[in-house]
Formats: structure tokens, sequence, C-alpha cells
């Protein structure tokens, strides 16, 4: 019996450009099923780590901005910004997939009924545009011709104070925040690395 022996020669450029071409259409066959699946799994990892990441809104904090149930508006604002987290996947020869998390003006919270408090007191009744303020008026002036006193009084939403006469009243800083640094930027900071998990764990899935 004979042996047969030989070599196989392999072009590599060539091996590579079949296997790109090989993935490219594996992946552009399925660029729904790429979207849907990204599009949750990334909710659910936006929603978490705001969940987690925002600050319980407490003490004079609270009594300052006066919105008794801040924190449980927060926690219906940010589902809303998870569920409006959008994934955009193109095919072609090279798939590319684009990911949008927060608008840049926050129109679509800061329309939700949560994002302002409708109150009556003694002296009339008026609207707080609370979610603005946090997010992007930074430490300016939002309020003339008052201040924050931290007097018991029974005229108080939270308890914890009132606004009386002065000579204007801001958001206070440790709450603070402008269009690209306030508690909701500062809750997804480094997601990005998260996000890239999420997408090279489901490319590879589709690819095997």
């Amino acid at each position: 019996m004979s042996n047969i022996k030989g070599t196989v020669k392999l072009d590599e450029k060539s091996f590579l450009k079949q296997v790109e071409k090989d993935v490219s259409k594996t992946l552009n066959k399925n660029i729904s099923k790429i979207q849907r699946t990204l599009n949750d799994r990334i909710e659910k990892i936006v929603f978490q780590r705001l969940v987690t990441g925002l600050p319980s809104i407490q003490g004079l904090d609270l009594a300052e901005i006066g919105v008794p149930d801040i924190n449980t508006r927060l926690t219906s604002i940010v589902g809303v910004v998870a569920k409006n987290s959008q994934v955009i996947v193109r095919g072609g020869k090279q798939v590319r997939i684009e990911i949008k998390i927060l608008r840049d003006d926050y129109s679509d919270i800061l329309s939700l009924p949560e994002a302002v408090y409708t109150y009556i007191s003694a002296k009339g009744s008026g609207i707080l545009e609370w979610l603005k303020w946090i997010l992007l008026d930074g430490t300016s002036q939002v309020v003339g011709g008052f201040e924050f006193s931290p007097l018991t009084s029974p005229f108080s939403r939270t308890g914890g104070g009132v606004m009386v006469a002065g000579n204007g009243w801001s958001v206070p800083p440790s709450i603070a925040g402008s269009a690209g640094n306030n508690i909701l930027t500062r809750s997804l900071q480094n997601i990005e690395q998260d996000i890239k998990i999420i997408v090279n764990q489901e490319l590879q899935r589709m690819i095997k």
C-alpha cells in the first residue's frame, strides 16, 4: 500500500476574505433578529444602571425641590429612558450598529407628566419644572424673588422647609446638572463597556 504525501497551501488573504464574506452574509441575514435582541438586552442594562446609579433625593435636597414623591417619579422616568433606548443595525459589507440612549434635549422625558409637579397653596397654584431644573439648569437661578428656608411649617409640601422672600433660588449643587453632566449621565458612566460586551456576545452567537 503506497503512502500519499503532499501539502496544501492556503492563500491567507483569500481565506480571510472568504471568512469575512461568510460572516457578513450571516449577519446581514439576521439584521432584524440582532436588532431585536440588542434592543431588549440594552434596555435592561440601561434600566439597571440608572436605577442603581441614581441618588436617592432626601433631606434638605428633597425639601428644596419641593416634590414629595420625587424618587418614585424618577424611577418611572428612568423606565421610559430605558424603553426609549434605540438600537439601529444597518447591513452591508460591514454591519454597523448605532445605539442611542439619551436625547440631546431630553424632550422625550421632559414632556412626561412625572416631569412637572402641580401644586396648590394658600398663596395660589403653580407648576414646578423640577426635572428640567436638575437635568439642564445647573446652579443658575431658577426661581426669582424667593429662597429656601428650612423652617418647620404646616404649609411645607415635604415637611422640610418653605420658600420665603429673598434674592432667588437655584438647585442644590449636590443634584444640579447640565445637559452633559447630570444625575442620568453620571449613572450611565462607562456603560459603553457593558454595551460592547453585549454586542460582541450577540454577534458571536449569530456566526457560530
